[in-house]
Parts: C-alpha cells; structure tokens; sequence
C-alpha cells in the first residue's frame, strides 16, 4: 500500500487535451503572465517591526527568517517556472492513459512518437540559489504523490509521482544514479519495491538500469526528472558520457521531459554532445548570471528588499552605499551577500550599536567570513581562467555555510538555497588551504554609553581592506586545487 492520499481534485479548464487526461486533470497550469510567475514563485518571511523590541536570543533567531525569503527578481527566473511546467504538461499530452496511443506509450511503443519531450538546464555559479529556484518550481506544481481512483466514471486506481529529483552523486556511475532513483521512489511511495531491484542489478550493463528505471517511471506515471548538482559528473571523465547517454534515452523512449541543474561545468559536459546540446535549447537554458555590478536594476530590487528585514532597534534607510557594500562582500553572488547580511545585523546585536551601515557589512565580511576571500578574488580578478576556480573554491571553503548549491538564495532570491530550501546532500570537504589573512581592523565603536569602548575605522578604510587583491597569494591557491 502507498501512503494514504486523498484523490486528486480534478478541474475543468476548456481544453480535451487537458480536462480527459487524469494525469493533467488537476495540475496547475503554468502561469499565464510574468506578473503571474514572480507571484507564484516569491516567499516572505514573516516580519513585524515590533519584533525590534524583542530579547537579543530572540532577534538571533529571527535573522534566520531572511534565508526562507525569495524574490525572483530576474526575468530568467520567472521564464524558467513558465518553461518548465510548459515542458511538463506538454510531456504527458502524450501520454494520456485514457487514449490508445497513451496506453501505447505506456507499454513501450515508441515507434510512432513524433512528440519529443527536452531537456533543460538551469546554470549558475554556486551561491546562485539554482536549487532554491527548482525548489519553488516544485512547490509550484503541487504535490509530488498523487493516488487516482476513477475518472469520469472510470476506475483509475494508478499511483501518479510527478517528479523524482536527485542529486548526482561525486564519482556517479550509472549504476549509482539508477539506484538512488529506486531507493527514492521507495521513500515517495512509502513503499520497499525498488532498492532489492537495483541491489541485484550491482555492475549491470547499463541497458539493464535503464529497463528498470523505464518501469518505474511507466507504473509510476513520472511527470519529469530533475538531475541536480550535475556538474559532479565532472568527475567522472569518459563516465560522464554513458550517464548523459542514459538521460538521453529516458528523453527518446519514455517521452520524459527532464531537468538538469548545476554550475556551469555542467553546461559544457553537456555541450560535448551535440544532439544533447540542441535538446537543450529546445526545453530551456536559464543561466542565472550573477549581476557585473552594484548598478543592476535586478540586485539593487533583490537588496532594497531584503534591507526591509531587519531586526536591529536602530535600522537605516536604504542606499546606494548599502548596495554597493552588499556587492563589494559578495560579487553579486546573493548567497554570500545574505550571509553578509545577516551577520552584519548579529555584529550589530552583539556590540550593542543596534545599527547597519556600509562600514559593518564590509567589517564583518573582514573579519567573520574570511574563509571566502579567495573565491571572491576570484571574481573580483575576471580573469576567465581563474573565475572557473570560484565554484570548488567557495565549496571547500565555506562548507555548509549555506544550504543551496551548498545552500545560497538565487540571484533573485533571499533564501540559501534549498528548496526553499533543499540542501544538497553531497558531502563537501574543508579545504586544506588557508586562505589570504586580510588586514585586521580595528574594532567598531559602540554607539551606546552601555557598550565597550572602541575607535572606529573609516568606511574608506574598511573598504580597501575588503578589496585588497593578493594576485600572488590567489594564483598560489589555485595551483593547489
């Protein structure tokens, strides 16, 4: 038995090809606006000025509240909901179980399948919030298990799992990939059907893990897959091409629309092939770029909404000297920018100036977030051969920091990452570098007579700090990576 479920609330929407597919019946469709999308995809927090007043314990606790914030501030994101859930509902069209060429579909006969589902892709630095961004998409088409029972007067008694989504493990073998498919279906379905299966197929030929993830994704009805963290396949050089094999012939024989997420190693494992590159483009590639400088409209929307989240007694308003210190401790890269954030409104909690300003987000990106100083010179060099370094440098050494792509907000989100968030389950491991020591600075004056006495530095001062470049120090870490 699967876990109990009430049936599905099917609707009625006008079009046959959607109100007698029991598949279709009760999905949202996707959203009709980009107006529509941004709402669809936007989380707040819960927030109330009063909380000001609040104990500092409780203020702590709080300031956790700007990581589950997302804002899709950029077009890309709205586009990629639109697209996606599109690719979906157009996936099962084709396969209606109520019709004979869906119920052709279901047995396996593909010979006259002029429908191709896609695949897409969803790129981006790490920190990007890709993940938190899939995550709402998720949200956004409903729950993952449905249990049918009849439709207009037809007994339909079918288990219906929307999605599956994985992430790729390092060093992933086909065999490893299918396999964690199996034990997850398991846990959707709250079932043990499917980890023996995969147990005794153990250094198979991948025809075999194919057939059997094929089963699961007819029975099951599986509306798409989604691949995350895919860029570990990196990992496996020639490897990575039997497994891309593989999600290309889940796409041909299944008619399986899928969803591919990861940094942008993933983007050129994938345009190696170039029959897989021209599916791509046809599901979708939504590159979430981080934004070139303090000045784009979409970062100034994503700060100037965040800077509303603040618990410290005192708060400022917003300004383009905020802005420019969020992007001066982050590159752009909102994950590291939340961070910044958040422990910059603790430091004020913690000295007693209740109070942000430009000065304390690059003081405490100074001394509390050291370990990222290397990746964000990364950035700040834009060289392309050293930017290509940013992505393991900010895992190894900020590991667990956050949530998303190891857990950052999107570029127009608040949230660490997650689905909203999902963590990524792959294990990082410290790096054993460490990173360029920046100049210490002097601590931050208190503004209330209660408070430690301290001189303060200049803004001026601070900054130069943050931006202090070692290109001898930056091209030493490299080699070791």
């Amino acid at each position: 038995m699967t876990k109990d479920l009430a049936a599905p609330n099917y609707l009625v929407r006008g079009d046959e090809e959607i109100d007698d597919n029991p598949l279709l019946a009760h999905l949202p469709l996707p959203p009709d606006t980009d107006k529509e999308a941004f709402l669809a995809l936007a989380l707040k927090p819960a927030f109330d000025e009063k909380d000001r007043a609040l104990s500092n314990s409780i203020r702590r606790l709080r300031i956790k509240r700007v990581r589950r914030f997302y804002v899709p501030t950029s077009r890309v994101h709205r586009q990629a909901l639109i697209d996606i859930a599109t690719n979906v509902i157009d996936g099962y069209i084709a396969r209606n179980p109520m019709t004979a060429v869906g119920q052709s579909r279901l047995y396996g006969n593909t010979e006259d399948l002029a429908f191709r589902p896609t695949i897409s892709l969803i790129a981006g630095h790490s920190g990007m919030g890709k993940s938190t961004l899939i995550g709402r998409i998720l949200d956004y088409m409903g729950k993952q298990l449905h249990q049918h029972a009849a439709f207009k007067g037809t007994p339909f008694p079918e288990t219906q799992i929307l999605y599956l989504r994985r992430n790729c493990p390092e060093h992933c073998t086909v065999g490893t990939l299918c396999s964690t498919f199996g034990d997850y279906t398991d846990r959707v379905l709250g079932l043990q059907l499917y980890k023996g299966v995969f147990a005794k197929l153990q250094g198979g030929a991948r025809n075999q893990y194919l057939s059997e993830i094929a089963k699961i994704i007819r029975t099951h009805h599986v509306g798409f897959l989604v691949i995350d963290e895919f860029q570990n396949l990196s990992l496996m050089g020639v490897g990575a091409k039997k497994i891309i094999a593989l999600l290309v012939n889940l796409r041909d024989e299944l008619g399986l629309p899928i969803v591919v997420v990861g940094t942008y190693k993933a983007l050129r494992l994938l345009e190696g092939d170039m029959s897989t590159g021209r599916r791509l483009v046809e599901g979708g590639y939504f590159d979430l770029e981080r934004p070139a400088s303090a000045k784009d409209n979409s970062w100034i929307e994503l700060c100037e909404l965040a800077w509303r989240y603040q618990w410290v007694r005192d708060p400022i308003e917003f300004s383009s000297e905020i802005c420019e210190a969020l992007y001066d401790v982050s590159q752009g890269i909102s994950g590291i920018m939340i961070s910044a954030f958040s422990f910059a409104q603790l430091a004020a909690i913690e000295d007693g100036t209740e109070r942000v300003d430009a000065a304390l987000i690059r003081k405490v990106y100074v001394e509390r977030m050291k370990p990222l100083h290397p990746a964000l010179r990364v950035l700040q060099s834009g060289d392309p051969i050293m930017m290509d370094k940013f992505d393991d440098l900010y895992r190894n050494l900020w590991p667990k920091q956050e949530q998303e792509d190891g857990g950052s907000a999107s570029s127009s989100s608040l949230a660490p990452d997650g689905d909203a968030a999902k963590a990524s389950s792959d294990d990082e491991h410290p790096a054993s570098t460490e990173p360029t020591k920046p100049k210490q600075g002097k601590k931050r004056a208190p503004e209330t007579p209660a408070a430690p006495m301290a001189p303060r530095l200049s803004e001026d001062q601070i900054k130069k700090m943050v931006l202090l470049d070692s290109v001898g120090d930056l091209l030493a870490l490299l080699d070791k990576q």
